[in-house]
């Protein structure tokens, strides 16, 4: 109970001092982005690991996640197996750490990120990968026709996103591309953080993303992680 006291308190004050701070605009998003590329891309995509993270490390941290993401989850197991024959769109693939192995497991496999650079830097390192197509967008809309994939995923995106409406537009369009009854599994920050930071993005609560689907086709079939570092949500076009 005192924890749960502490977080409501840390993030009642956090969203109202962060309600003083201009929201970042997606220009500002995408020259931040390409920035960060021509850094150090490897550590941007992924801090855990250090500035000085090789591509070893960064590869088999992608391996990881793909496996504990997507390889063991019961409910994408379930309705999308096989995979092989399926189409996947990943939201913010970065230099493409986790794209590499979707692309060895899925039939097809698309990637777009708000960072031209990121998206150079990717399609050399996934030269190899004939089923991967990567691409750079406006971080708004997705230049692909309705009803076009089995899958939609994203992880440590949505979370450096400016605010809440972009998140929004993103879901709409999600809504959009997913063929019906696809599925989206979508990571959002679960706790605040300050605006003055870099990585800064909205958190959110189950009730919160309730609040982000309403009207669009797509209804929250799962979540997991609600008030911790990673909040996710199960999606299904309906």
């Amino acid at each position: 109970m005192l924890a749960k006291i502490k977080n409501y308190i840390y993030t009642t004050l956090q969203r109202f001092w962060n309600s003083f701070l201009p929201d970042e605009t997606m220009t500002d998003s995408k020259k931040k982005w390409n920035r960060l590329a021509k850094e150090n891309a490897r550590y941007f995509v992924m801090t855990d690991y250090g500035e000085k993270i090789n591509e070893e490390t960064f590869r088999n941290s992608g391996k990881n996640d793909f496996q504990m993401l997507i390889e063991k989850d019961d409910l994408l197991q379930k309705k999308l197996v096989p995979f092989k024959d399926k189409k996947v769109l990943e939201i913010g693939c970065g230099i493409g750490r986790i794209t590499e192995f979707l692309a060895n497991n899925f039939g097809e496999v698309t990637g777009i990120d708000i960072s031209e650079q990121m998206i150079e830097h990717g399609k050399k390192r996934l030269a190899n990968k004939n089923n991967v197509r990567l691409a750079a967008t406006d971080g708004l809309t997705f230049p692909f026709p309705d009803s076009n994939f089995d899958l939609v995923f994203s992880f440590i995106v949505f979370q450096h996103m400016p605010d809440i409406a972009t998140i929004r537009r993103n879901l709409e369009e999600i809504g959009r591309v997913l063929k019906p009854n696809g599925l989206a599994k979508i990571q959002l920050r679960g706790l605040p953080t300050s605006k003055k930071n870099w990585f800064y993005g909205p958190a959110f609560a189950r009730r919160d993303a309730e609040k982000l689907i309403a009207s669009l086709p797509l209804a929250i079939i799962k979540t997991e992680g609600e008030n911790q570092r990673y909040f996710w949500l199960w999606l299904e076009k309906i």
